[in-house]
């Protein structure tokens, strides 16, 4: 089943799990996922951080730097999932500004259809 967005039919979200903290270890290992399905021109990412009890800026900035590409490529990434710790980090540097976050995978997947 196809999301309408932009005009554009048959949107596919491409869900990638963060399976630890979010920090540049992480986001190394994580990075060539994105870049992958980049080069399959995949644009709309979900990114479940389930798993991850911290943050920190090199993660932060990693990520920052993927979502700047997938922007670049009209595309976009959007959050779920988020711990009130990790959801505490990004409000303090204000990233909860730039990137969009939900509680489910289910309204981070509705969020792409309303766009």
């Amino acid at each position: 089943m196809g999301h309408r967005l932009n005009g554009h039919s048959k949107v596919s979200i491409n869900v990638v799990r963060c399976s630890g903290d979010l920090n540049a270890a992480q986001m190394v290992q994580i990075k060539p996922r994105f870049n992958r399905l980049m080069k399959q021109k995949r644009r709309f990412f979900l990114l479940d951080l389930k798993e991850a009890c911290h943050a920190d800026l090199a993660g932060l900035g990693i990520l920052v730097d993927r979502i700047q590409k997938i922007r670049s490529l009209k595309g976009d990434l959007r959050l779920f999932n988020l711990r009130p710790e990790v959801s505490d980090i990004l409000g303090m540097i204000g990233l909860n500004r730039v990137i969009s976050s939900y509680a489910t995978e289910e309204e981070a997947r509705r969020s792409f259809q309303i766009a």
